[in-house]
């Protein structure tokens, strides 16, 4: 049971057909593969999760075992020819039980670049494939903590490969890094929420590394530089050449405490343009650009938008509000940009609106 699988749709004209059925080569019930899913530009290459996969393994393409419960794998599928074949099974170079490797994929555009989250991964070393966090393991007391890792895994031919391991510059716990994130489409950008993160600072940031320090080993939570609970956050990440590095560190230009920025994420193909979602975000001003100081309508959401010169030079374009903002609508828990990042797509999973279509009666919340 809840072994999970992938179909995968073919349209001709206006008619659509499946033409293939993918399970994994080390599929087991409950594994649930299909949690995540991403596709190449070119339609070729599938990158999908079973996040709830067992295997203690940490090679690409080597045998599974059952003692990691919850660590999580990643499969790749190529079609050539109209054929669909798997092409890898990824493991992680820090697989550890409940890591949930694959809570979120993305793939570039051509398909060689794949970038994933662990959200429940525990290390707490800040940086790039800090050392350390191969056997990591929670403070006294915790069995899971949720401090979060991306990876993210490159093709040459048909070989894949990890190529950097990474954690947030303030690694903490229940931040849960890695649960969101976005790769541009030419594979060079990187964007990774923690959206539970509690830092109060407000805007764009330079990195700052900030290893988790325990102020009160009665209580190894509590920590001097959270001040603002769930507020989040976004990090950065530029590729040159085969380096990543770690770039900005964002909040919006009016984060507080529960606001939980970073609930979505979406980049351009270049990378230069980004949508931040913060569904519990309290503003109820409506359209673009309005007052970000009233708090009079909770949890209606926002969306902030950002602009990047050069490799790290951030700074907000954007505030952005549903046009008819209304408490709980959760308006950015997700969001999609068009290529050249011109157009955005923001959604309200829990607006109220009883209108049915496009453009109906935006103020009747009946429903």
């Amino acid at each position: 049971q809840s072994a999970g699988g992938v179909n995968v749709y073919n349209r001709t004209g206006a008619s659509w057909a499946q033409q293939a059925y993918l399970k994994g080569s080390h599929l087991q019930a409950g594994d649930m593969l299909g949690f995540a899913v991403a596709l190449s530009y070119d339609g070729h290459t599938l990158v999908t999760s079973a996040f709830d996969e067992r295997g203690a393994g940490r090679a690409i393409n080597g045998p599974r075992d059952n003692t990691a419960g919850g660590a999580g794998a990643l499969y790749v599928f190529a079609r050539s020819e109209g054929a669909w074949r798997q092409q890898a099974y990824i493991k992680g170079s820090r697989t550890e039980a409940t890591d949930q490797l694959g809570y979120v994929v993305a793939i570039s555009d051509d398909g060689n670049t794949v970038a994933a989250g662990a959200g429940d991964e525990d290390c707490l070393t800040p940086g790039i494939n800090p050392p350390g966090c191969d056997n990591d393991s929670p403070p006294r007391g915790a069995a899971n903590i949720w401090v979060g890792a991306a990876y993210v895994f490159v093709r040459s031919g048909t070989t894949w490969t990890e190529q950097a391991f990474i954690k947030a510059n303030n690694p903490r716990p229940y931040n849960s890094f890695g649960v969101k994130l976005a790769l541009s489409g030419d594979g060079n950008t990187l964007a990774v929420t923690a959206y539970l993160e509690d830092n109060a600072a407000q805007g764009v940031r330079a990195p700052e590394p900030q290893p988790f320090l325990i102020v009160d080993h009665l209580d190894p939570w509590r920590e001097q530089r959270n001040q603002a609970e769930e507020a989040g956050a976004v990090y950065f990440y530029p590729r040159s050449g085969t380096t990543w590095t770690q770039g900005a560190y964002l909040k919006g230009s009016n984060t507080e405490a529960g606001d939980e920025f970073g609930s979505a994420v979406a980049l351009s193909t270049d990378g230069r343009i980004m949508a931040v979602g913060a569904h519990n975000e309290d503003g109820s001003t409506k359209g673009i650009g309005g007052n970000q100081a009233d708090n009079s309508a909770s949890n209606s959401g926002a969306v902030h938008v950002f602009v990047r010169s050069g490799m790290g030079g951030w700074a907000q374009q954007a505030y952005v509000k549903a046009s008819n903002t209304g408490s709980g609508d959760a308006f950015g828990g997700s969001v999609s940009l068009s290529s050249d990042g011109n157009t955005l797509v923001v959604g309200a999973r829990l607006e109220d609106g009883n209108a049915t279509g496009i453009d109906g009666n935006q103020a009747d919340n009946s429903e």
